[in-house]
């Protein structure tokens, strides 16, 4: 009887530990939704914009597509972080000559998948960045963010939007 009660507790051990050896085995959770479509590399195909940038003379209005667009966004979906590094120059229009004003915004940050159409990026330098996606399909999407910076011309306020493709 005494043999029978320690080969129960003995096969209940067993049982025990390899069930939780299943459940550490498993690894980190399944990727779903905006998440599991943004994880890896996107490149940025275009950038529109619209805005304007103050200075001290006037409100100069900013509207257009970016020219020499280049970059791209690399999301980790698992460690919850965003590197990107985006430049591309837009025009201001001022006494009658288009005088090029180029935009570089580059960093890292923690991301936050907010909805299937949301996401936020905390970068250190920029702040909270909300991008709002549209025109999704399998591999491209439009996220459209506002970006504010000063420069020496004055402060620059515009929406973008940003075209990338995944790679």
């Amino acid at each position: 009887m005494k043999r029978i009660a320690l080969y129960s507790i003995l096969c209940l051990g067993l049982v025990f530990s390899a069930c939780r050896k299943d459940e550490e085995d498993n690894g980190p959770a399944a990727l779903s939704g905006l998440a599991a479509f943004m994880n890896g590399e996107f490149e940025v195909t275009q950038v529109d914009y619209n805005g304007s940038i103050q200075t001290q003379i006037s409100n100069v209005p900013l509207a257009g597509t970016g020219t020499n667009t280049q970059g791209s966004y690399l999301f980790d979906s698992q460690a919850k972080t965003a590197d990107y590094n985006v430049r591309s120059n837009i025009e201001i229009n001022f006494l009658g000559q288009n005088i090029p004003l180029p935009i570089v915004v580059d960093g890292n940050g923690p991301v936050t998948f907010n909805s299937e159409t949301q996401f936020q990026i905390d970068d250190p330098r920029y702040g909270l960045m909300t991008y709002n996606i549209s025109n999704k399909t399998n591999t491209s999407m439009i996220a459209t963010t506002r970006f504010r910076n000063d420069t020496t011309i004055g402060t620059v306020d515009v929406l973008m939007d940003v075209y990338m493709e995944k790679k």
